[in-house]
């Protein structure tokens, strides 16, 4: 009968041990944590735009502030409650027409083509709340924001860039469709603006300043990679 009883109080013990150290685990995973979020979505530049009196460049300047939005974040919680993180954010946004009337040049245009990159980097500070089926973070950063300027007109190709500094933020609300699988919406914004351009090696100087500032609304997804 004692025998039994051994062996009984053993398993009990072990039990409780086994599921002491499996909470411990759980625990400092919770805490201590490594996500992947990708996002892709809409995005719609911020700023005014200028009036230039010429109906074909203010419609253009109109129909280029939407675009699309790719966005990837690198998290790295130490903490239950706020970690560091790495984002990567880029805007693509174009336009195109034909017969276009732009004032200084004295040549018809048949064809005109722009397509502008905005990509910010840079590292960030992110708050983060998690339950058992929810997961709501929000991040903020500051790095350097670049702008990729394609433009064609007619048979005429130009590039322009130009490197700023700027800021980011977004709050995001995920579902947890598993401890290592998150999918939700996000909320961004990017600020920024550029004072001149580089086109082919030349500089050149905006006469107000070249808003870079994008609001985002974007589908996204998280992996918990440790």
């Amino acid at each position: 009968m004692k025998i039994y009883i051994l062996i009984f109080s053993f398993v009990i013990i072990t039990q409780s041990i086994v599921a002491q150290d499996f909470s411990f685990r759980r625990k400092k995973k919770y805490e201590q944590s490594l996500r992947l979020t990708t996002a892709a979505g809409y995005a719609y530049r911020l700023g005014k735009v200028y009036e230039s009196g010429y109906s074909d460049i203010d419609q253009l300047s109109e129909d280029i502030r939407s675009g699309l939005n790719l966005d990837c974040e690198l998290q790295y919680f130490f903490h239950k409650t706020y970690g560091l993180g790495l984002i990567v954010n880029y805007v693509r946004q174009s336009v195109s027409g034909k017969n276009i009337t732009i004032p200084y040049i004295f040549y018809p245009i048949n064809l005109y083509k722009e397509s502008q990159g905005i990509t910010f980097v840079g590292p960030a500070f992110i708050f983060h709340n998690e339950t058992e089926n929810w997961l709501c973070t929000l991040s903020a950063g500051v790095g350097p924001i670049f702008l990729y300027d394609k433009m064609q007109v007619n048979d005429i190709k130009l590039i322009g860039t130009s490197v700023n500094c700027g800021i980011h933020t977004n709050i995001g609300l995920q579902y947890k469709f598993s401890y290592d699988f998150a999918a939700g919406l996000k909320f961004s914004i990017t600020g920024g603006y550029a004072n001149s351009i580089n086109i082919e090696g030349e500089q050149y100087d905006f006469s107000v300043p070249f808003s870079l500032a994008n609001i985002m609304l974007s589908a996204n997804c998280s992996f918990r990679l440790k």
